[in-house]
């Protein structure tokens, strides 16, 4: 009996014990479960390679996958001669060292051994993290878009080491490399980022004996983007273990699915009425100092004046609360203000890396950043469900035209864009089943959709949300055109008091408040802090038939996504349902009577592609 495979086997029972209790598969996967017609499948021979032992994911068949538990250790009985073969490969590997490389398919970016079981389970055991392997992969289109992009990243660099969960990822990677995915990385970048990913999965798996590889590259890229590539060549041992424990909060957000938790109302205890905060909120010994750090001047974008009147009031109507801010906000005014306050709310998503980054450096205060879908825990993010007003802006359009005709001019495809159009787009044809919404993309390089918008004599828009400072034209909200005039008729009110003495309120209430994952506050009008603005040269049957509609809106008799759906490509849903607000937050498609399309990443204008980067929807 040999006492190497004595330990691998008990170490292997135990595996197996633990993912029969927590409901797991206990064995390892099997490629003819995945893809049970590999053996016909279209398949490119790779070469040979090292691979990362953690990326082996299983055996051709479900046969010999029971032989080993879920991480490759043998299970077989001591004396058999399965046990006597992994004995023998395991003094050879001691003795010689193993020089024949295995052979695996490689399916989705995983690893299906073909020949070689034993050998990658010894390897497992000595803790070795790569194998020598001859590669083929399985390849057959369409891609999912997050293995599409793997691949991508495989043709600049020919390593698999990299092992992501979330879209976006290699694409971040590369520009914290200072390398993109559309060029041949040097040999030497390649190489200190293995020895470093090497490095921090060892630090990864002293702590995290349970998770598996792809969390680990996933924590990974926190790590250098937190601290960058190069200081994983410079620090010690402790300090990487010391800047780990900092973005551990990060790390534990990764587990579980979903790190991100999109929140539609306040907590309970915050939903007071207005003229009574002031008397509810208890008093403090000291204020609760609030900073906000804006992108630019208020006077000179209306996004960030109205933040400002928004800190305005609350400063003015809550006694315990101080507030302060800073103008032009960067990665120094962020820190700034983390020196003497105790909550800091950066205004806008170009913001939100700084923030991030700043969060980390300073773990007592608490951090909020204006934007959505967000995946980091150490921010909080809020915005408006802003699709809410554009569906009633949407039929108030509608009853305003005369030719069934609609313009919406957007401004770049994040999260909450597309759940905005096509509200919009919803609510014109509950009005006007034949009307179309011609649509424009602000943030393209390409403006023709201008021209062909004079062309189709379109004469009411759907603009920006608010007026522009700079020449404070009347083209926001909804606006019409007359003869040689733009007449303003409706626009969205945003009550960015309420929603900050909220949020305010609800630090104070519970400082720590954390659940795992990265909230994210999406609120509206049944918050109390979104509405709607009509002229009053609207006729005031429209004016009416609007707040019939909203009043159905907030009771929840009408909703813009529930019932049948139809998108420009076909059916999204036929039943009496209501979409998730994940899904609404998410959803990357255009409404069946939408004229136009999604605007790729290259088509984007410098700004548009900041934007797109942080906040941009996982499919342009």
């Amino acid at each position: 009996m040999n006492e190497n495979y004595t330990e691998a086997r008990k170490i292997g029972n135990k595996e197996v014990r633990r993912d029969i209790a927590n409901g797991r598969y206990p064995y390892v996967s099997a490629l003819e479960y995945h893809k049970p017609d590999y053996l016909i499948c279209a398949k490119k021979n790779i070469g040979l390679m090292e691979i990362p032992v953690d990326l082996v994911a299983g055996t051709l068949t479900q046969a010999r996958a029971t032989t080993f538990s879920h991480n490759f250790y043998p299970i077989g009985e001591d004396g058999s001669e399965f046990a006597s073969k992994w004995a023998s490969v395991y003094n050879y590997q001691i003795e010689e060292g193993i020089s024949d490389p295995i052979k695996v398919y490689e399916y989705n970016h995983l690893f299906y051994v073909i020949e070689g079981n034993k050998r990658v389970s010894v390897t497992r055991y000595i803790e070795m993290s790569h194998i020598m392997a001859d590669v083929s992969r399985i390849d057959e289109k369409p891609y999912e878009p997050l293995y599409e992009e793997f691949l991508a990243f495989f043709e600049c660099t020919s390593v698999y080491d990299f092992y992501f969960t979330v879209p976006g990822s290699y694409k971040k990677l590369a520009k914290l490399a200072g390398a993109s995915l559309e060029e041949k990385w040097s040999k030497e970048l390649i190489k200190n980022l293995i020895v470093s990913l090497d490095r921090f999965r060892k630090i990864f798996k002293k702590r995290n004996k349970d998770k598996d590889y792809s969390t680990c590259c996933d924590a990974f890229l926190i790590y250098v983007d937190v601290y960058g590539i190069d200081s994983l060549k410079t620090v010690s041992d402790k300090e990487l273990e010391n800047n780990y424990l900092k973005i551990n909060k990060e790390i534990e957000s990764l587990s579980g699915g979903n790190p991100i938790n999109l929140v539609d109302k306040p907590e309970p205890e915050s939903i007071v009425p207005l003229p009574s905060i002031r008397n509810i909120i208890p008093i403090l010994d000291d204020r609760t100092n609030v900073a906000f750090v804006y992108e630019s001047n208020p006077m000179e974008s209306a996004s960030v004046y109205n933040h400002e009147l928004g800190r305005l009031l609350v400063d003015e109507r809550s006694k315990n609360i101080q507030t302060f801010c800073y103008h032009d906000g960067n990665a120094e005014t962020i820190e700034e203000a983390a020196k003497n306050a105790d909550v800091i709310f950066t205004t806008s998503p170009l913001l939100y890396e700084d923030t991030f980054h700043s969060s980390i450096k300073h773990p007592n205060v608490k951090f909020y950043n204006c934007s959505i879908y967000q995946s980091h825990a150490s921010v909080e993010t809020y915005e408006i469900r802003m699709y809410e007003a554009k569906f009633l802006l949407g039929a108030l359009s509608a009853m305003l035209t005369d030719n069934h005709v609609l313009g919406y001019i957007a401004d770049v495809p994040t999260y909450g864009t597309f759940a905005n159009i096509n509200a919009f787009a919803i609510g014109a044809s509950m009005i006007d089943s034949n009307i179309k919404v011609y649509l424009g993309w602000k943030e393209t390089l390409d403006q023709d959709w201008q021209n062909q918008m004079r062309y189709l004599n379109i004469k009411v828009f759907s603009g920006p949300e608010f007026a522009n400072f700079v020449d404070y034209s009347p083209e926001y909200g909804i606006y019409q055109l007359r003869d040689n005039d733009v007449l303003n008729l409706a626009m969205p009110l945003v009550h960015w008091d309420v929603y900050y003495e909220k949020l305010i309120k609800s630090f104070e209430n519970n400082p720590k408040k954390s659940n795992g994952k990265a909230i994210n506050e999406w609120w509206g009008m049944r918050e109390g802090v979104l509405d709607i603005m009509l002229s009053s040269s609207l006729p005031y049957t429209s004016r009416k038939m609007i707040m019939a509609l909203k009043k159905s809106l907030m009771n929840g008799t009408i909703l813009p996504f529930a019932g049948e759906l139809h998108s420009q490509e076909g059916i999204i849903k036929e039943d009496d349902s209501v979409l998730s607000i994940e899904d609404i937050a998410t959803m990357n498609w255009l409404n069946e009577n939408i004229i136009g399309v999604i605007p790729h990443y290259h088509e984007l204008t410098d700004m548009g592609k900041a934007l797109t980067d942080i906040s941009g929807v996982k499919k342009i």
